[in-house]
């Protein structure tokens, strides 16, 4: 009885529908790993030939056959894409970035906490290197901590199917 109730339970998970599992893919030569951007995820992207910048929408569908992508309430050819910035970032810059933010804003103030209360022996610089140290680390955040994909040479995006 026992194995009856397993077959029937088996041969109606066989019945059920499977639905397809779509990915928009980035690929790098000669690097086995790959990027995947799931369903219902926003997408930063440039287009080609238009000069608006960045657009950010979340991926509604997805076609393999055609390689286009439901973004907001427009289809795009994955062609047309040239640059994603994805969400996930270099952990280097923000963490080296970061540090230089703490630490300057920690000089800033222990700088004006000594000078208000008379004590400047203890307080030369300290505000003009600690603003110095905040501006470079937020600077360091800001231009090396987002990824970037441009697409061309050795980079392509693609959606695959990866249903079995």
């Amino acid at each position: 009885m026992h194995w009856l109730s397993i077959s029937i339970c088996s041969l109606l998970f066989l019945l059920e529908p499977v639905s397809a599992q779509l990915y928009l893919q980035i690929e790098k030569s000669g690097n086995p790993r790959t990027t995947k951007i799931g369903m219902y995820e926003e997408l930063t992207f440039q287009l080609a030939d238009d000069d608006s910048g960045w657009y950010t929408r979340q991926i509604l569908d997805m076609d393999a056959n055609g390689q286009m992508i439901m973004v907001g309430n427009s289809w795009v050819a994955i062609k047309d894409i040239t640059r994603i910035k994805l969400k996930k970032q270099r952990a280097v810059a923000n963490i080296l970035g970061g540090a230089l933010q703490v630490g300057g804003i920690s000089m800033f103030f222990s700088d004006v906490w000594f000078t208000i209360n008379g004590e400047p022996q203890y307080s030369q610089g300290g505000m003009e290197f600690g603003l110095l140290n905040f501006a470079v680390g937020t600077g360091i955040r800001l231009l090396w901590a987002p990824i970037k994909i441009r697409f061309g040479k050795g980079t392509r995006l693609r959606v695959v199917d990866l249903t079995f």
